[in-house]
């Protein structure tokens, strides 16, 4: 028996001898030219297993989520069961308080009685009867394990297999070691390579606009990711602009061009406040979906279309002028330190080069402060009448004709003036506006053309007119009906030969203007009438273009509400947690005399008045809702309003204190509204906190009730 014993010890020796030798000359030919960790612990288990006449062998490691997990095996058939990319379930750490994990754990028979419950535990989740596993440490530190595995039959392990094991096992932790210093100076040699790339890019260009698109885009084919951004935060620290966007060729982005279009590219980061101590802090943000809340997480997946997201401070002179932030739409395990490293470097590399040009960090602030005041003022609808006045906008805006917008008061001509003007090759050039239904008659030719010393009684000085001041960029006339005939003779000559002359000067003077004019009052009739001239008119209308009255794009008025409440939240500092549908309802069935400045005012309105909560039908102006009832007499009845119901009458037993009166004021309103507050409050011409607070100081009602 003995010998035969003896025979098998010697037997697996030579086979242990073997897969050394095995194992060395797989590695030889490739440990000259590169580390490749894989294709070692690949060779490793290959060999271990089949020269231990083993049924399975595999390799165990920590991946970045923080799991032990399979990533290499061998199996000696098919039948054998596999467990690669299996996720041990049994908590190591736990595990660690009972077994010391650096040391071998040798289980002859997993299923002997005699067996620690634990320990059985961890061969059932390996699938095994008899195992051998050694921890591969370095420093230390464990970072995986070597198992060999018999599947079916109990084996009994040799100390020399154990020995030869760890051995083995010091390989791997060697390997491990020379693997990552290798892919960490590849990572440092790639990292450098690519910020110096950028900071060529960075240093070649005086346009920071087309510099910041080829950085993301750089950034975005460095780290994977599907978009990135660039973002400005205002001196205040209150709001973050849009400052580039670059998405890569497969992003799927439709969703976050629609926020930004909702949000006119700028953001308030009240709303945000991880943002906020971002900003604060100076750290890298890591967002990865499954630490999201499930609210934050539907969004981040539904509008932004992200799964995972880092967002580094761009810092000038220790102060964070912005972020750069880049998405990806597949999830991730989390990110390496080699890759937010690459993207704090190149949020420093930005802020280093805005640092050395502090008047591109300037002129990037200032004009991100302009565009968002542009933003407040966008054109927003999707009706066919006006996404086609803005298709006409854009058509005209790179040309030098004249421009007649025609369209009711309220409709947003100016902002149109404003798409043509700031879509021009004229942007950056002076853009003059003057109402000339604003000016007397008698003072619009000097407002337009200037006059010299003495041209009239309070012509003390010299003063440049409109027309002097919009020489190179553009000049926009409202209500241009409103001009008299003889400022129309001489706007017509400029219009003609881009020559005038001061009020009481004889100087001719030549300007480059290019001229929008907007009216309300149709001047085709004017024209008939003899208050407008012909042959301005067809001067001005070479390009008109019509915007629609709201009544006619009904289906806009949806959109601005939300525009406006956001818009006046941010203004106001008020919440409003939206609108009721009964409202909505109303301005959308409403027919809008005033068009959309009346809109924007009865928003500006309710917001005011509804701080705390969602817009109601009672906190619009009264000839909406008026209208609004007046067209549904069930809702009017169930509501007691604009009915000839009586109105309710109380005593007063003189004298009385005035608290008194007005608590038997406040009660009979309580009751005439059937206790509804808010029209009690109105008809009390007192607010609903007012209200609130007196129903507290003379304890009418129960205070659960004063809290409805």
């Amino acid at each position: 028996m003995s010998s035969i014993v003896h025979t098998l010890t010697l037997e697996r020796r030579i086979k242990m001898h073997e897969a050394r030798e095995a194992i060395i000359d797989r590695l030889a030919p490739d440990l000259h030219s590169e580390i490749d960790l894989d294709k070692f612990l690949h060779a490793i288990v290959c060999e271990l297993g089949r020269m231990m006449d083993v049924d399975r062998c595999d390799v165990i490691h920590l991946v970045p989520s923080g799991e032990w997990r399979i990533s290499h095996e061998w199996r000696a058939r098919d039948d054998v069961p596999s467990s690669l990319g299996t996720t041990i379930p049994i908590d190591l750490d736990q595990l660690a308080k009972h077994f010391d994990l650096t040391q071998p754990i040798r289980l002859d028979d997993a299923l002997s009685p005699t067996l620690d419950p634990r320990a059985r535990a961890l061969a059932a989740s390996l699938g095994t009867r008899s195992l051998l596993v050694v921890p591969v440490v370095l420093g230390g530190q464990v970072l995986g394990f070597v198992g060999l595995h018999s599947t079916r039959a109990p084996r009994a392990w040799l100390d020399e297999e154990v020995a030869f094991l760890q051995s083995i096992a010091r390989q791997i932790a060697v390997g491990y070691q020379y693997a990552r210093l290798y892919m960490d100076k590849q990572r440092e040699a790639d990292r450098t390579r690519a910020l110096l790339e950028i900071a060529n890019a960075l240093n070649a260009r005086s346009d920071f606009s087309e510099v910041t698109s080829l950085v993301l885009e750089r950034a975005i084919a460095l780290v994977g990711a599907d978009y990135g951004a660039l973002g400005v935060v205002d001196q205040n620290n209150r709001a973050i602009r849009l400052a580039a966007f670059h998405a890569a060729s497969h992003a799927q982005t439709a969703g976050v061009e629609r926020l930004i279009a909702a949000h006119g590219r700028a953001i308030s980061l009240a709303e945000f406040p991880t943002l906020m101590e971002l900003l604060a802090e100076g750290r890298t943000l890591q967002l990865l979906e499954k630490d999201l809340p499930l609210a934050v997480r539907l969004i981040f997946n539904a509008q932004l279309n992200g799964r995972a997201a880092l967002v580094a401070p761009v810092r000038i002179k220790d102060q964070t002028f912005g972020l750069l932030g880049l998405v990806w739409s597949r999830a991730r395990d989390g990110f390496a330190e080699h890759e937010v490293a690459l993207v704090e470097g190149i949020a420093d590399q930005i802020g280093t080069a805005l640092e050395r040009d502090q008047l591109s960090a300037e002129v990037m602030r200032l004009r991100s402060a302009l565009d968002e005041r542009r933003a407040e003022n966008r054109i927003i609808g999707q009706a066919p009448a006006i996404r086609r006045a803005i298709e006409l906008a854009l058509n005209v805006a790179d040309t030098q004709t004249s421009v007649l917008i025609q369209g009711e008061s309220g409709t947003g001509k100016e902002l149109l003036a404003d798409l043509i003007h700031y879509s021009s090759q004229r942007k950056d050039k002076p853009y003059v506006k003057l109402n000339c239904g604003a000016i007397p008659e008698t003072l619009l030719e000097s407002e337009l053309f200037g006059h010299e010393k003495g041209a009239f009684t309070d012509a003390r000085t010299r003063r440049r007119g409109r027309f002097e001041e919009a020489d190179g960029g553009t000049l926009f006339l409202d209500e241009i009906g409103e001009m008299s005939l003889s400022a129309q003779v001489r706007l017509l000559r400029v219009l003609q030969d881009g020559e005038f002359t001061r009020v009481g000067g004889n100087q001719v003077l030549k300007t480059d203007v290019r001229v929008i004019a907007a009216s309300n009052v149709d001047l085709e009739r004017a024209v008939e009438q003899g208050r407008f001239r012909r042959d301005l008119y067809y001067r001005l209308s070479v390009f008109p273009i019509y915007l629609p009255p709201l009544r006619e794009r009904a289906c806009d008025i949806h959109p601005l509400v939300i525009h406006f409440i956001e818009h006046y939240k941010q203004k106001t500092g008020r919440f409003i947690s939206g609108i009721s549908r009964e409202a909505l309802q109303a301005l959308v069935s409403y027919d809008w005399p005033g068009n959309v400045r009346e809109l924007e005012n009865a928003i500006e309105r309710a917001v005011i008045i509804a701080a705390g909560r969602q817009i109601e039908l009672e906190d619009l102006p009264e000839a909406i809702s008026r209208r609004w009832l007046e067209q549904r007499p069930q809702l009017r009845r169930a509501r007691g309003e604009f009915n000839h119901t009586p109105p309710v009458r109380f005593e007063l037993a003189m004298p009385m204190p005035m608290d008194e009166i007005e608590k038997r004021a406040i009660e009979a309103a309580l009751n005439y509204t059937q206790g509804d507050k808010t029209r009690a409050a109105r008809l009390l011409g007192i607010g609903r906190k007012t209200l609130y607070r007196k129903l507290q100081e003379y304890a009418i009602g129960s205070a659960a009730e004063t809290k409805k």
